[in-house]
């Protein structure tokens, strides 16, 4: 659950871990499967999904929340807790079958390179099967926000009140944000005049954003900072603001 920082920082919400969580935290060329929820009933659900990714990958699986969720109350409907991942790989004894070895430690010449391309592999497959994203009203959309957590809950209450105006404003919310939704944020990128990426942070995911986009549109950012939240009204006023600039 991030909070406010640097250091000790508070205990109010924020989202400026998304890089040590996404593209930090150790040695090698690896990633670390990030899920992100918006809600408790959320937390819950995808609690049980990443014990079956980190079994079915042997891959590290981070749930990564905000303050706000973390102090939140809300209606849950607990799921049962059956994994049905085979693991052929666990430890329990040779009996009746050759043993298994588990090591990190590699040190015959080029068996190194050949286990990290062995795990390229396996990363690619979870970026070919694991996205989750969540999308609402991006098919018409001439202005497109981009956040996940209690961001996203934030902008789409905007996005309603902007879109009685008829301002024609879409959400696309990652679920995953890694492996990150590059697909639907560029095919978004193809149709909308204006993307624009509101986090509680300096700017982190705003880069992925970017980098999905190639070019094809611009992109905007808004963002809180130290445990400041975006209220309505101000991530309102900036969907307005963007629309209008990149209006024509």
């Amino acid at each position: 659950m991030m909070r406010g920082g640097p250091g000790l920082g508070n205990i109010a919400p924020a989202q400026s871990d998304y890089f040590q969580a996404t593209k930090g935290g150790g040695h090698g060329d690896y990633n670390t499967i990030v899920l992100a929820p918006s809600t408790i009933q959320e937390i819950d659900s995808l609690m049980q999904h990443a014990f079956e990714l980190a079994d079915r990958y042997r891959n590290p699986v981070l749930i990564l929340g905000d303050g706000m969720l973390g102090q939140m109350m809300e209606p849950v409907e607990l799921a049962s807790r059956a994994n049905t991942v085979e693991k052929d790989w666990i430890l329990t004894g040779a009996e009746g079958r050759p043993s298994r070895i588990i090591r990190s430690l590699i040190l015959k010449e080029g068996g190194l390179e050949e286990h990290n391309t062995h795990l390229q592999k396996k990363f690619r497959a979870i970026k070919q099967r694991e996205v989750m994203v969540d999308e609402e009203n991006t098919g018409d959309a001439g202005i497109v926000i981009v956040a996940y957590g209690t961001t996203a809950r934030i902008a789409k209450e905007a996005i309603e009140r902007v879109r009685s105006d008829g301002i024609k404003a879409g959400l696309i919310r990652p679920i995953t944000l890694w492996p990150f939704p590059v697909r639907a944020i560029s095919d978004a990128g193809s149709r909308a005049r204006c993307i624009l990426v509101v986090e509680m942070s300096a700017g982190q995911m705003v880069e992925d954003v970017r980098l999905a986009i190639e070019g094809k549109c611009p992109v905007e950012f808004y963002g809180r900072t130290g445990g400041g939240v975006p209220t309505i009204e101000q991530v309102e006023e900036k969907i307005r603001e963007f629309s209008a600039k990149h209006k024509g």
